[in-house]
């Protein structure tokens, strides 16, 4: 006879009789209701089994799986984030105090750099390869070495690009490093989008200007005698200018300038010093669009270029760099109250060459704008003193077209042919230079010999020759 559970609640065999309880029918019962219990325990198991394997998966309410990794958050969180690779750092030379990129390599620009979270700004730039898709993403960090993907570019047939993107709400009031990385090269720029928050609401007799503008405001519900600090897009930092309100606490009108504050929708805000009253009035902030010119566009390593640009925020100081955007900038410049700039030179320092990325950039407004000019070379000439002569003969040089005041270096011979140096001199400001460099004619040179003269600074290289068969001298 086999055992069964109490909890079956099967009747115990103690109460029946021991022939009664070999029956039969009473056997076919105790069979009837072990099958179908021991049935029921299977499917109670097969159906705990697959929720809890439903479970084990997420639940009901999950969604499909389709990026092809198995499920789960960490998937996702890889995707959307990407490697940033470290952009490749230029060969520098210095200009005064600072040093400068050498050659002009990838760059890019926020435009407008003032850029309030949620809304809209362009990224524009040059130096990639034509034709190439650029990555583009943003780092909270500038140390970050992972990047959220916002987007991709093409680039067009210079290798320049322009993309729109949308600043995420997430970005808050900090700085924010955008990124634009070429697919399959180490070809890639930063720049910097600064935020700057927007607050309240109130009045004001213009609501759509730019940086430098006057408008009228009206004030009331301050304190008696009280100053007003005014701030445009912003409650803290240095206020644009003081208002002091009346015996009722109220300013009937106050001519002001307008200030500086991310493009698009702003705010006039107004602090109470005393009270903290706070009074707002909404201005719709146009985008400013400086220009600069340089003075030539073509020049020589060593001449002075002029730069002039306007439409700056009046006062504000502008950043200007050569060939990037990072670290120092080359040097600043003060805008007027009109926002210009006059007049600003600085002498082109040598090692640049071919053409040049000039980017300036107002400190305040982060309006930027992006010019260039062209270093061209140094193509200096040279004649020797005679055309030829017996072996004793000496000869000198008349040189022009190198740097003024550079030294310049002699050398006889070919680098094939044992080239050795033969002296060294100075050209005065105009760069010319003459009966300089002596050499004495040599028996070893009956059939002639060729002169290179290479000036120190500038590169520039000056060739001549004299052919002693023929008695002829030669110079370029």
């Amino acid at each position: 006879m086999p055992e069964y559970d109490d909890d079956w609640d099967v009747p115990e065999d103690r109460d029946v009789p021991e022939n009664e309880g070999n029956t039969p029918d009473r056997n076919r019962n105790k069979k009837k209701i072990t099958w179908k219990t021991v049935l029921l325990a299977l499917v109670v198991f097969a159906i705990v089994g697959s929720l809890v394997q439903v479970i084990a998966r997420g639940g009901f309410g999950g969604a499909l799986n389709t990026t092809g990794t198995g499920g789960g958050g960490s998937a996702k969180k890889e995707r959307s984030e990407q490697e940033v690779r470290p952009p490749k750092q230029p060969k520098t030379i210095r200009l005064g105090n600072q040093r400068i990129p050498q050659s002009s390599g990838p760059i890019i620009v926020i435009n407008p750099g003032l850029v309030t979270p949620g809304s809209k700004a362009a990224v524009e730039g040059g130096g990639f390869d034509k034709k190439a898709t650029v990555d583009i993403l943003l780092k909270a960090r500038k140390s970050d070495t992972k990047g959220r993907p916002i987007g991709s570019v093409k680039t067009d047939r210079y290798g320049s690009i322009y993309a729109r993107f949308t600043l995420p709400e997430s970005a808050g009031n900090r700085p924010t490093t955008l990124v634009a990385q070429q697919r399959g090269s180490t070809k890639a720029a930063e720049a910097q989008v600064v935020t700057g928050g927007a607050v309240g609401s109130a009045k004001i007799n213009k609501m759509v200007g730019r940086p430098g503008d006057v408008v009228s405001v009206s004030a009331h519900g301050f304190r008696p005698g009280e100053s007003i600090d005014v701030f445009w897009g912003r409650t803290t930092g240095t206020p644009v200018t003081t208002l002091h309100t009346d015996s009722g606490g109220s300013v009937g009108r106050a001519d002001i300038k307008v200030g500086v504050a991310p493009t698009g929708s702003s705010t006039l805000v107004l602090v109470g010093k005393r009270s903290k009253t706070t009074a707002t009035a909404p201005f719709q902030m146009l985008a400013m669009y400086p220009s600069i010119k340089s003075a030539p566009y073509a020049l020589k390593a060593g001449q002075r270029l002029t730069l002039s640009a306007k439409k700056f925020a009046p006062g504000e100081r502008v950043l200007v760099y050569i060939n990037s955007t990072g670290g120092l900038p080359a040097f600043t410049a003060q805008a007027n109250d009109m926002g210009q700039i006059r007049d600003v030179a600085f002498n082109v320092p040598f090692g640049l060459k071919g053409r040049q990325t000039l980017m300036a950039i107002g400190d305040q407004s982060r309006a930027v704008v992006r010019s260039g000019f062209t270093v061209l070379p140094y193509s200096p000439s040279a004649e020797p003193s005679a055309f030829g002569g017996r072996a004793g003969t000496t000869l000198s040089f008349y040189v022009a077209g190198f740097a003024p005041g550079e030294t310049v270096n002699a050398y006889a011979g070919s680098a094939a042919n044992n080239q050795r140096k033969i002296g060294t001199f100075q050209v005065d400001s105009r760069g010319k230079a003459s009966a300089v460099g002596s050499y004495k004619i040599t028996a070893a040179d009956e059939n002639g010999v060729s002169f290179k003269l290479i000036g120190q600074k500038s590169g520039g290289v000056a060739k001549a020759s004299i052919n002693m068969s023929s008695g002829q001298g030669q110079g370029h």
